[in-house]
């Protein structure tokens, strides 16, 4: 969940005070409707975050669904010919297309995303 400090303006990833600013200074939670109307003054924006965090997940389902496919791919071509040498590339081609594709639809969607975001505020990238 996505807080926000009034003062010093930058967002955090939850916590219940600010750790940049002296003191104990409540962060805000931002989906909350009742904080909604103080993130026009905040000087971030939070959208990149959640955007990088959506093509990591895909990038992830790609590696991770891959390996499996592959396998899947290679023990169905050995069962149904027994050509060790031709069924072990299909595999690892397929494991490697996949990944690969995984990741660049990822950055693809990623740039899409960030097109959207006006370079007036300051992005958190971090």
């Amino acid at each position: 969940m996505v807080k926000f400090c009034l003062q010093c303006k930058n967002a955090f990833w939850g916590g219940q005070y600010c750790p940049i600013c002296k003191g104990e200074v409540l962060l805000l939670d931002a989906a909350l409707p009742e904080n909604q109307k103080y993130l026009t003054e905040l000087n971030i924006d939070v959208r990149p975050k959640y955007y990088a965090r959506s093509s990591m997940l895909l990038t992830c389902f790609g590696f991770i669904m891959a390996l499996p496919l592959g396998a899947f791919v290679f023990l169905r071509g050995m069962a149904s010919s027994g050509n060790v040498g031709l069924w072990s590339a299909i595999g690892i081609a397929t494991v490697v297309v996949i990944s690969w594709g995984s990741w660049y639809l990822s950055h693809k969607l990623f740039d899409k995303q960030m097109d959207k975001v006006e370079n007036i505020k300051e992005l958190q990238l971090d």
